[in-house]
């Protein structure tokens, strides 16, 4: 196989797993996790050539959510090869856009994006995580979001803050709880209070 396929390859792989990660993820995301070091325009054109490619091999689909957002999901082939390339069987076929409305997966992805670490994993991937025990703490499944910190040994988490319901706050407890590091993601004013809460 000569470089130009490895590296196709290696962008497909890529791309793939990023997208079971999260769930579903638009061409912009999709650009902003393979690509992060190149402009935006060239990693989004880079994307649209990767996941046409990925479409044409029957590996990804692509649906519009409720909201009218575009999005890219796995196939039940996508989902195969990407649980190949992790070496663990996390990734599902045909994640539902509709559960992961656009507001929340944005705030989510915008996290997992500034993350250091090899292992991201958004709301599909916390799931999958937690089938097969790649994610060994059974409180974690609640999160939003995990990424594995190599310094720490342990999973740091986080979870989108919407309102002060005391099932929210009680989920957040047991997060911080388990967790090495629990991040609150939401609006300032709303992040503050629910910190107050927690205590």
């Amino acid at each position: 196989m000569d470089a130009n396929a490895v590296r196709a390859k290696q962008n497909e792989d890529q791309v793939l797993v990023a997208i079971g990660s999260v769930g579903w993820l638009t061409i912009a995301q999709v650009a902003s996790w393979a690509w992060p070091d190149s402009g935006k325009h060239s990693a989004t054109n880079r994307a649209a050539v990767v996941l046409d490619r990925l479409a044409d091999a029957g590996l990804v689909m692509r649906r519009k959510s409720g909201n009218g957002v575009w999005g890219y999901l796995l196939t039940n082939t996508g989902a195969a090869r990407a649980n190949d390339v992790y070496q663990w069987e996390v990734f599902r076929a045909g994640y539902d856009l509709s559960l992961l409305d656009t507001y929340r997966q944005d705030l989510i992805v915008s996290y997992l994006l500034d993350q250091v670490g090899e292992v991201k994993l958004g709301p599909a991937g916390v799931r999958g995580g937690i089938r097969s025990n790649l994610v060994d703490v059974a409180a974690l499944a609640s999160a939003d979001a995990l990424v594995w910190s190599p310094d720490l040994c342990a999973w740091r988490a986080a979870l989108v803050v919407r309102t002060l319901h005391p099932e929210t706050l009680a989920k957040a407890r047991r997060l911080a709880a388990v967790a090495a590091d629990l991040q609150l993601l939401g609006p300032a004013h709303l992040v503050q209070q629910f910190r107050k809460g927690l205590h």
